[in-house]
């Protein structure tokens, strides 16, 4: 189902023709039903839990920017000739190990080391610029930081290369009226539970919440079963 179906029948199934107007456009519902959405991926781990997000990075560049992930796990970096997966290490080691010194003291290369960085300022308005001559020590790419996670390398890259980010990433949000993202499309009915829920949350109604999420949790064990049958086949004996 895409977001207008979806949007319909929350509102056949609710009762609260007050979120959606006549025509079917969003009148309310679509925060709702992509809150549940969220509420869905960081319930329990799917098959489609994990992602991969793509990022080139140019020569003299040292960090990545991230958008709609939850967990970084892995990190792999490619050139035009070979492909490796990245080290993670503290965001402590790499500063004080690789990064101690002025961007101009930095020699370019090929890294083989990132840690998760910082994204945030505080004060939240505050950019690079407020720092002035210390500008070259400040690793926090620039833009929302509220809108992504931050990648940062042991060393500036010596060529463009192509980083892959695996890892746990929220599904697609739901906008326009043909988008349909997993819940809508595989579980509709779980994604309409979902939203339901937050219906009742907002509303203050312990019960109700209480009752969706235990009916949530029921078919989110199912998936996650799927996902453990897929793990395991072929397994004929334990490492040690």
């Amino acid at each position: 189902m895409n977001l207008l179906q979806i949007r319909q029948k929350v509102r056949e199934l609710s009762g609260r023709f007050d979120l959606v107007n006549e025509d079917g456009s969003d009148n309310g519902a679509d925060f709702f039903i992509n809150e549940g959405a969220r509420f869905l991926d960081r319930l329990d781990e799917t098959q489609k839990s994990w992602a991969s997000q793509f990022r080139f990075i140019e020569i003299g560049h040292i960090a990545a920017s991230i958008t709609q992930c939850r967990a970084i796990k892995e990190v792999w970096i490619a050139t035009s000739s070979k492909r490796w997966q990245l080290q993670k290490i503290s965001l402590q080691e790499l500063v004080s190990g690789y990064l101690s010194g002025l961007p101009s003291t930095r020699s370019n290369g090929l890294p083989d080391y990132f840690s998760p960085g910082i994204s945030r300022y505080v004060p939240e308005d505050a950019t690079a610029d407020t720092f002035e001559a210390f500008i070259g020590f400040v690793e926090i790419p620039s833009g929302n930081p509220l809108a992504y996670n931050t990648i940062i390398l042991n060393t500036p890259v010596s060529e463009k290369v192509m980083l892959e980010v695996k890892g746990l990433f929220y599904s697609h949000k739901l906008s326009a009226d043909t988008d349909e993202n997993y819940w809508s499309s595989q579980h509709p009915l779980l994604l309409i539970q979902s939203t339901m829920r937050y219906l009742e949350v907002v509303n203050r109604n312990t019960q109700g919440v209480n009752d969706w999420t235990n009916s949530i949790l029921t078919d989110m064990k199912q998936l996650g079963m799927d996902l453990v049958e897929e793990i395991i086949a072929e397994v004929t004996q334990i490492e040690g």
